[in-house]
């Protein structure tokens, strides 16, 4: 398998020129970053689609958002559609897809979207081994999944959820 290569960005978001095996990431400098695409997709009834993580893969069998980084020469967008693709299957138009946040973090820049989209659960597939599962959950049930520590998050908090109304989104 092709290692994955990914571009790096300055504290700004102007790419650098310097590109880095996906494995590399935990050597950036602290002012060197990578960018990360996350996608919280909204069905008609305002519930969540979470995924489930393979037991693989660290932090296996917790709920979490659809995401994951871009590969180099990658915009934003694309990488969003590619990683919705592999994980779960669906394709979507870049037009479907609304940045809500982006979020500088530690070496990352988070580019946060939100699909308001119905996908029926029996169209999901489970393409690159990284996906187990998926359901939808209201926001109720996403906090007491978050409380019982089922998810990837640590709070609600930490949710682009927090201190937002979901019908408003």
């Amino acid at each position: 398998m092709e290692e994955e290569l990914v571009d790096v960005y300055d504290e700004n978001r102007n790419i650098t020129g310097k590109i880095v095996k996906r494995k590399d990431i935990n050597l950036l400098k602290d002012d060197e970053y990578i960018i990360t695409v996350h996608c919280f997709i909204i069905n008609s009834l305002n519930q969540i689609l979470l995924t489930q993580r393979s037991l693989a893969k660290n932090r296996g069998g917790k709920w979490e958002e659809t995401h994951g980084g871009l590969k180099s020469g990658e915009t934003s967008i694309l990488g969003m559609q590619r990683e919705l693709k592999e994980e779960i299957g669906i394709d979507i138009k870049a037009s479907e897809l609304k940045l809500v946040k982006t979020l500088k973090r530690k070496n990352k820049f988070r580019d946060i979207y939100i699909l308001k989209k119905d996908i029926p659960l029996d169209s999901v597939k489970y393409n690159d081994g990284e996906v187990m599962d998926c359901k939808y959950v209201t926001l109720e049930q996403l906090k007491v999944m978050i409380e019982n520590n089922e998810c990837t998050y640590k709070k609600f908090e930490d949710t682009i959820f927090y201190n937002i109304n979901i019908n408003n989104i």
